[in-house]
């Protein structure tokens, strides 16, 4: 048994063998050899009842590291269970969005520069904000859409990348819906409120959808829904939009502070269905007591059931008609195209300039059109047609709404009086009210100043030769001037002056069938004879009379144009058989040329606004 233990335990190669030239000894670990040893034992003595117990080897503990990566590991996956289940994926979110904001603001600081590619540099990183935002949804989607059409301030290619987050607004589970249902108005609201509510939402928008419903009373309505993760997300993503805004104020050294906490209160607004109702009753109010508009009855704004409403649910009367994103096409079924847009043109203007109470989402997802029968108020035929039929416009979605003070109401009315009056003076001193550096370039972009100066032409000149990397330069410079004085700027204009051209793209959109423009100088002249009277200013024949005439003369002369451009627009189609350039496209043409020429990388159209 020894000698054979030996032979196990060593063996020696010698010289000359097939393995080699040289002897080794080889070793067998210690465990197999005793392994052997006891099996030999074993069979040389034969069965025995005595067990061998052999003891399991003892495990060495963790070391102190290892302990705590498990822990981290164990708590994230805890946290991220927790985030994805019941947080709605904020903590997730926000570490998605951190991390793309610090790769892209260090990407601009580092080659945001003259050597670089700045074309390249804008593309790579509106990509990783869109990704971003298609990514983290909600709110994210909101934001890059406010991006897509106030966009004029950013690169070209975030406002082409942006305009894809319009048709990617997602829809709620009925499931989500219903639990935010039961919150706001109880659990039991299916069964005392409605007789019939559709599961299926009839619309859907970034931070509601619309569900088609009938209440126990037999009334039709629209039950608008806030969607949940919305909400829920609300703080973290104006955190998140703020720190969008700080990075580019940052990076291109702008004062966008003040717009930027603007922006998110508008945005609070929006999301609180108890200040969209105000905005409603406050505007049916006054088309009611309106001596014009209430007698006529062509405007309607649908009735909100307040008891059962709250901040996060709105059920509003149904409405059928048509929505006039059919543009033409309305007239097929029996509408008048110019009336319709007389309607929109007039109610905008009275809402600018005389109540102060300004709709700022007109687009043709807001705004219908039906016949409908309502009494005749009419003094004279009133005795003999008790009824009538009118076409009525109705005006929907009231969340985005600017409120003037008594003192811009009057400004902004002055502003488009005198720039249509081409009184130079009045205009720049208005101007310089809203602590603009006011020089000959704004006055163009008001449609008073002189295209030919010298000022002017050396700017273009200048525009033409400049590198890429230069033109951004001097917008950036032209922003920091023309935002130096956010304290006395009224940021209201930032949304009305994109409602403004949203109604302009309308008039465009069916064919410019009204002077948009008479409309809205006609509106501000009233309302400053009106802030004229208020105000106790004593007026002397002359004065009045020189103010009317020039007023009243910058207004006929206006539509003297106007007709004969649409003259020229059926001549040249009926005769010479070629598409002449219609009023309102011309407009269009005038205002991103001249945004061109303050330095605008692309001013977006009046009809890529309209979404």
């Amino acid at each position: 048994m020894y000698s054979m233990r030996n032979c196990i335990r060593t063996y020696t190669t010698a010289k000359g063998s097939k393995f080699g030239s040289y002897s080794a000894k080889y070793t067998m670990p210690e465990k197999l050899v005793n392994h052997i040893n006891i099996n030999s034992q074993i069979s040389a003595s034969g069965p025995t009842k005595t067990k061998l117990k052999t003891q399991p080897p003892k495990k060495k503990p963790l070391s102190f590291t290892k302990q705590i990566l498990l822990g981290l590991l164990g708590t994230s996956a805890i946290i991220y269970t927790f985030d994805s289940t019941v947080g709605y994926g904020i903590i997730n979110r926000n570490g998605r969005a951190l991390s793309t904001l610090l790769m892209i603001s260090y990407d601009y600081k580092v080659h945001f520069n003259e050597d670089y590619d700045i074309d390249a540099l804008h593309e790579r990183n509106a990509q990783r904000l869109y990704d971003l935002i298609i990514t983290n949804k909600g709110l994210y989607i909101k934001m890059g859409q406010m991006i897509a059409v106030q966009g004029m301030m950013f690169p070209k290619h975030y406002q082409d990348k942006f305009k894809q987050l319009f048709d990617r607004a997602p829809v709620e589970s009925w499931q989500t819906c219903d639990r935010t249902l039961q919150s706001e108005l109880g659990a039991d609201y299916r069964e005392r409120i409605f007789n019939e509510l559709d599961e299926q939402p009839i619309a859907s928008a970034s931070v509601a959808q619309v569900h088609k419903g009938t209440l126990k009373n037999g009334d039709k309505v629209a039950v608008k829904i806030q969607k949940k993760s919305v909400s829920s997300q609300l703080d973290s993503d104006l955190l998140t939009f703020r720190a969008v805004m700080h990075i580019y104020s940052w990076v291109f050294d702008l004062p966008l502070k003040d717009t930027m906490n603007y922006i998110c209160e508008k945005m609070r607004e929006e999301l609180d269905f108890g200040w969209e109702y105000k905005n409603a009753v406050m505007v049916s109010n006054l088309i009611k007591s309106d001596p014009e508009f209430g007698k006529d009855q062509k405007y309607y704004i649908p009735h909100y059931y307040e008891e059962i409403s709250g901040k996060k649910i709105l059920i509003s009367e149904w409405i059928d008609a048509e929505l006039i994103g059919q543009y033409k096409g309305l007239a097929d079924k029996g509408y008048n195209l110019t009336l319709l847009m007389s309607q929109i043109g007039r109610i905008y203007a009275r809402q600018v300039f005389t109540w102060g109470v300004v709709h700022c989402d007109l687009h043709p997802g807001n705004l219908m059109v039906r016949h409908v029968t309502v009494p005749n108020k009419s003094f004279l035929t009133g005795w003999f047609f008790p009824t009538k039929t009118v076409q009525q416009l109705v005006i929907l979605d009231h969340g985005l709404y600017e409120h003037f003070s008594p003192k811009f109401k009057r400004e902004y009315a002055e502003f488009w009086k005198y720039s249509m009056e081409k009184n130079y003076e009045k205009t720049f001193s208005v101007l310089k009210g809203w602590g603009m550096e006011v020089d000959e370039m704004i006055m163009v972009l008001a449609g008073i100043g002189d295209k030919n100066s010298e000022y002017v032409r050396n700017h273009i000149q200048k525009m033409k030769t400049a590198t890429y990397f230069e033109r951004q330069q001097m917008l950036r410079d032209r922003l920091r001037q023309f935002l130096s004085n956010t304290d006395k700027f009224p940021l209201c204009l930032v949304f009305v002056m994109r409602s403004m051209r949203i109604v302009a793209g309308l008039n465009k959109n069916f064919g410019s069938p009204i002077n948009r423009l008479s409309i809205l100088v006609e509106e501000a002249e009233r309302s400053v004879d009106v802030f004229l009277k208020e105000s106790g200013t004593v007026d002397t024949f002359h004065d009045w009379f020189t103010r009317t005439y020039v007023a009243y003369s910058a207004i006929i002369f206006s539509n003297l144009l106007f007709s004969l451009h649409k003259a020229w627009e059926y001549i040249g189609k009926r005769i010479f058989t070629e598409k002449i350039e219609e009023v309102e496209e011309m407009y269009d043409r005038q205002v991103m040329e001249g945004g061109e020429l303050f330095g605008f990388e692309k001013m977006p159209s009046s009809s890529e606004l309209i979404v």
